[in-house]
């Protein structure tokens, strides 16, 4: 079919994009990664082009986020850019596929994969209390072994009612039942949460402690900014910024390095982190590894720089690792 039409097509893009230098390779987890830089959740929310990652030169993608129910999201509009803030202003609402669909997907268009997949579960839209978890649960059960591994989206800014995803009792209560089944089935795939830059360091504390309770294999720090009030000075207008939603890019870069240093500095080596928010370039990259990430995830940059953006980002990495005389990126990290 149409595949094999464009697979010689593929292999020739992959082999120009795709940085594969082993000074770049990371192990995340039980996961090995030829480049650091993966696709952020939130930009392949209905699984519809997994394959094409990996062509434009990702070490890896997390899919989704999915949800149990499949879900039409808030209406639209809802992306806006701010190209004066190198950002977006993002308000999806969490529109999906559902999981059983998005689980028929990944099963009939990636049987071959080239590069890791995450998967990211988030919460059906409406449900409150005892049925939030549940939901989860479902939707793990229905995409756990179709991912390398799965991410707990506790942090959607985007949905107007998330603010029990704040609420520690409620990350105690979905990690409690997620790693129950886990070792009840004796099920080796990767466990990580994702958080959102808005939590008090008191909460955030609270969240890696359970983290490490519950042996989790790590943390997605950040999710996009929901509270603008500690955004020092946006270059877009009061009209630009004038639409619900969170904010992605550049504003989240200095929040984002914080928090990933205040979890390794917290949990040492025992938790894996993924950085992401504000990655352009590979001097992003380099300092939140610095900070204590172990690998990194964009959308934002990988909009507004264009499908050669993650050939020049690892280009540049090995670069930066020759100028400091490292030889992996390992060794950048903060250890």
């Amino acid at each position: 079919g149409a595949i094999s039409v464009v697979r010689p097509f593929y292999f020739l893009i992959k082999k120009f994009l795709f940085v594969d230098d082993p000074r770049l390779h990371v192990k995340l987890g039980n996961i090995e990664l030829k480049n650091p830089v993966g696709l952020s959740a939130g930009f392949d929310k209905d699984i519809t082009a997994p394959l094409a990652y990996p062509m434009l030169g990702f070490g890896f993608a997390e899919l989704g986020s999915i949800t149990n129910s499949a879900q039409p999201g808030n209406p639209k509009p809802r992306l806006w850019r701010l190209p004066k803030d190198n950002g977006l202003i993002v308000y999806y609402g969490l529109s999906n596929c559902g999981s059983l669909e998005a689980a028929r997907k990944i099963k009939k268009k990636m049987q071959k994969r080239d590069i890791p997949y995450g998967i990211s579960i988030a919460v059906t839209t409406g449900l409150e209390g005892k049925e939030m978890a549940d939901d989860y649960v479902r939707s793990f059960l229905d995409l756990y072994e179709l991912a390398d591994y799965i991410t707990l989206n506790v942090s959607c800014p985007n949905v107007a009612k998330c603010d029990v995803f704040a609420q520690v009792s409620f990350i105690e209560e979905l990690l409690q039942k997620i790693m129950n089944i886990v070792k009840e089935r004796k099920i080796g795939t990767d466990i990580f949460i994702k958080i959102g830059p808005d939590m008090s360091y008191e909460d955030l504390d609270k969240v890696i402690d359970l983290c490490l309770k519950y042996e989790i294999t790590g943390i997605v720090a950040t999710n996009l900014i929901k509270n603008r009030s500690w955004v020092k000075k946006f270059e877009s207008s009061p009209e630009q910024l004038n639409h619900p939603g969170g904010i992605s890019g550049k504003h989240l870069q200095e929040r984002s390095n914080k928090i990933i240093r205040h979890i390794r500095e917290r949990a040492g080596n025992k938790l894996k982190i993924i950085g992401v928010g504000g990655i352009f370039t590979a001097e992003d990259v380099y300092d939140k590894m610095k900070a204590g990430a172990d690998a990194v995830q964009m959308i934002t940059g990988f909009i507004y720089g264009g499908p050669l953006t993650i050939r020049k980002i690892n280009k540049e990495l090995v670069r930066i690792l020759e100028e400091k005389g490292l030889n992996n990126l390992e060794e950048a990290c903060t250890r």
